[in-house]
């Protein structure tokens, strides 16, 4: 079926859900908003100097592209996991298969929910963005308030790499703890584990290109963390490049997105 009619059935199934309202609005409300805790912070780096960088132009981009990223972990990808579970706990991908809908419609219809989500994310950390650095810079010019424009794409990749991987844990295990707790483990402990063995026994780049860490770098701490002896002890960065970093994550979220799909196939509702 059409993908758009296939949007519209998932948001006839979530506009009134509680949860889905409540998860919306703490991230709505927390990407602004955490960022004003920088006004109280002392002490900071030099190369940060005055909290006033978290909100002028250009550097307002990046300071709020690092905290969404954050809040797309928690919340965005809560969200997928949750309104996908339960369509297993409640048999509704059963009873759409039953009437008609096919496993290929269910996936259209998670996707373009996905696609949505991530869209509106990137929109409204642009609108943050924007109203930040124009209430926060004395001396506004095109060059400032444009210069790192390029995080536009990178958070949207960022949204839908966390996004398609929550989908895809929810497929794989169905119940919505187990698959928060695999979300959980994976990205905060798991592949940091993988990374530290893979530098162990490799020494190499390959580190920098597990799944997670590639959208991770999308979007990276933009305080200057110092890895001048890590670099000259391997002889690489810690961190991809952006268009790297860009190009592993379209590569990943394909991937994922095609497992997801797979399973879909093959699983048993």
């Amino acid at each position: 079926m059409n993908p758009l009619y296939m949007l519209s059935l998932e948001w006839k199934k979530i506009k009134n859900y509680r949860t889905f309202q409540v998860l919306i609005l703490l991230y709505a409300t927390l990407l602004p908003s955490l960022l004003l805790l920088g006004k109280q912070l002392n002490g900071l780096p030099p190369e940060i100097g005055s909290s006033e960088m978290f909100y002028m132009f250009p550097t307002v981009w990046n300071f709020l592209a690092y905290l969404g990223s954050w809040l797309s972990f928690f919340f965005l990808g809560f969200l997928v996991i949750i309104l996908t579970t339960n369509e297993y706990t409640f048999k509704t991908l059963r009873q759409n298969v039953i009437t008609g809908l096919t496993r290929m419609d269910f996936f259209k219809g998670k996707f373009m929910l996905i696609l949505t989500i991530a869209l509106f994310a990137t929109l409204y950390y642009c609108v943050c963005s924007l109203a930040y650095g124009f209430t926060h810079t004395q001396a506004i010019y095109s060059s400032k308030i444009f210069q790192e424009i390029q995080l536009v794409p990178r958070y949207f990749l960022m949204c839908m790499g966390y996004m398609s991987f929550a989908f895809l844990v929810s497929i794989l295990v169905k119940r919505t703890g187990l698959s928060v707790l695999l979300y959980i483990a994976y990205i905060m402990f798991l592949e940091s584990a993988l990374k530290g063995l893979l530098l162990y026994y490799t020494r190499s780049e390959v580190i920098n290109f597990l799944p997670m860490n590639a959208l991770e770098d999308l979007t990276p701490i933009p305080i200057g963390v110092e890895t001048s002896g890590f670099t000259e002890e391997f002889g690489f960065s810690l961190i991809l490049d952006p268009t790297t970093a860009m190009i592993t994550s379209i590569v990943y979220i394909t991937l994922i997105l095609f497992g997801a799909y797979t399973l879909i196939k093959k699983a048993d509702i």
